[in-house]
């Protein structure tokens, strides 16, 4: 597993403690290599986004990323590039090695806009 997979499925579960129905949002492509004549599979995120989450009461677009230099903004851009509804939620998940609770920053239109 690497190590991205691994933050994702520590979200999810992470969520999922807290009774929230979860979700991954990722699909593979295939691409052909015509050099080696085999195809090569891409994972690319739905709505850039990992995942979604929802109890209920509210829906979470949640994109995870792990360690220190966290690029932040590219997640924030990818984000921008849907058009989400005011009510959905976006978050970025931050988790630190060794920590059981992850920094969430939530994006709003305000921080999309000075990007």
């Amino acid at each position: 597993m690497s190590k991205g997979d691994y933050y994702k499925a520590k979200t999810k579960r992470w969520f999922e403690k807290q009774g929230y129905w979860c979700e991954y949002l990722e699909r593979v492509r295939r691409v052909w290599n015509e050099k080696k004549k085999e195809p090569i599979y891409i994972k690319q995120d739905i709505a850039g986004a990992d995942g979604l989450a929802m109890n209920g009461k509210e829906i979470i677009f949640w994109n995870s990323k792990s360690g220190r230099g966290v690029n932040i903004l590219r997640a924030v851009k990818k984000f921008s590039e849907y058009p989400y509804p005011d009510f959905v939620k976006r978050w970025i998940i931050i988790w630190k090695e060794r920590q059981k609770e992850p920094r969430i920053i939530e994006i709003k239109e305000d921080l999309i806009k000075n990007t």
